[in-house]
C-alpha cells in the first residue's frame, strides 16, 4: 500500500522471527521498488531474497546495485540550501517531504534521493551511478564551503544515531534478538497476509519478554572508568544484561548508551550497575530515548 514516491523503514526477519537486517524501502514506480540494507548486509539479503524468489516462483526480478551505485548523506541545517545550488529539483517540504524519494539531477548527475534521517538531521541520501561518485562528492563539498561543510564518517554517524536512540543491527542485536525486544513492535504488522517469520512472531508475541533494549546514562559527574560495549550489567551478583552501545555525547553532555536489561528494569530512573574491565562497578540510570532532540525538530521545517 505504499504510494509511488514514498519510502518506509523496514525490518527483515528470518523464519524464527530473529531480526536479520533492516533498511529503507522506496517505491519508485508501480512495479519497481528500491531498497537499502545495512552496510554489510547487502550480499546476504540479496542471496536470501533470490532464494525465496526462486522457491516461491515469483514473477519478480532482483538486481543487486551495491557495486553500481555510490551513496552519500548530505545532512544538517544548511543541507537543503547547499543542495539547491546544484539542482533544479523542487526541494520544498511540500514537493519533497520527509520519507519521500525523488529522481532528478544534481550538477548534471542522475540521482535518486531519499529524505531520510538516520543521523537525526534534515538531510538527503543521494544515490548516483558509481562512476559519478567522486565528482559528485567534490561538487557537494565545493558547494558547501561557504556553509562550513565537513565530511563525517562512520564514527560520527554512530554517535549521531545513538543520540536519536537508533539501533544498529548486529551491534545492538544478536543472533536471538526479535523485534519486540528492541521496541520495533510498530514495524511488525502481524495482520499482514504473510511475511517471513510471521508465524514465529505470532507465537513469540504471546510470550513474556525476557529482556528489553533501553537507553541509559552515566552520572553527569562521572570521572572514572567508562564502560565499553559488551560490558555486563550486574544485579544481586548475577549477570542480568549487557551494554550494546555507549559513547560520550557532546550534545547531551553525558555518556549515553543502549543496553539489554530484564523487563522489570526498563522504567526511566531505574539504577543499573555495570561491571567494567577491572571488575569495579559503574552506576548508570535507565532513561528515555531519543537522548537528543526528542521532538525531531531538527528534521522538520523551521517555523
Amino acid at each position: 500500500n505504499m504510494k509511488v514516491g514514498s519510502t518506509r523503514y523496514a525490518v527483515m526477519c528470518d523464519d524464527s522471527g530473529v531480526l536479520a537486517d533492516e533498511g529503507v524501502v522506496a517505491r519508485v514506480a508501480d512495479d519497481v521498488f528500491y531498497f537499502t540494507t545495512t552496510s554489510s548486509g547487502s550480499a546476504t539479503v540479496y542471496r536470501e531474497l533470490s532464494r525465496l524468489n526462486t522457491e516461491w516462483r515469483l514473477d519478480c526480478g532482483l538486481v543487486n546495485l551495491t557495486g553500481a551505485y555510490s551513496a552519500m548523506n548530505l545532512a544538517g541545517p544548511a543541507s537543503r540550501a547547499v543542495l539547491a545550488t546544484l539542482t533544479d529539483m523542487d526541494l520544498s517540504s511540500g514537493a519533497f517531504p520527509y520519507l519521500a524519494v525523488r529522481s532528478g539531477q544534481v550538477a548534471g548527475v542522475p540521482v535518486r534521493m531519499m529524505r531520510v534521517g538516520f543521523v537525526g538531521e534534515w538531510g538527503y541520501e543521494i544515490h548516483a551511478p558509481a562512476e559519478y561518485g567522486p565528482v559528485l562528492w567534490d561538487l557537494l563539498m565545493k558547494a558547501g564551503e561557504a556553509s562550513g561543510i565537513g565530511a563525517f564518517g562512520v564514527e560520527a554517524q554512530r554517535l549521531l544515531r545513538l543520540e536519536k536512540g537508533h539501533l544498529i543491527v548486529s551491534q545492538d542485536t544478536d543472533g536471538l534478538t526479535h523485534p519486540f525486544e528492541v521496541g520495533m513492535d510498530w514495524a511488525v504488522k502481524l495482520d499482514k497476509p504473510f511475511f517471513t517469520g510471521q508465524r514465529s512472531l505470532k507465537i513469540i508475541r504471546k510470550l513474556p519478554l525476557k529482556r528489553r533494549l533501553v537507553g541509559f546514562m552515566l552520572p553527569a559527574n562521572h570521572l572514572g572508568q567508562v564502560p565499553q560495549e559488551c560490558h555486563l550489567i550486574i544485579g544481586d551478583g548475577d549477570i542480568i544484561g549487557r551494554v550494546t552501545s555507549i559513547s560520550w555525547s557532546p550534545n547531551v553532555g553525558r555518556h549515553i548508551g543502549l543496553a539489554f536489561v530484564p523487563p522489570e528494569m526498563t522504567a526511566p530512573g531505574t539504577a543499573l550497575s555495570i561491571r567494567v574491565t577491572d571488575g569495579s562497578m559503574v552506576p548508570a540510570e535507565v532513561c528515555t530515548t531519543p537522548f537528543f532532540d526528542p521532538t525531531d525538530a531538527r528534521q522538520k521545517e523551521a517555523t
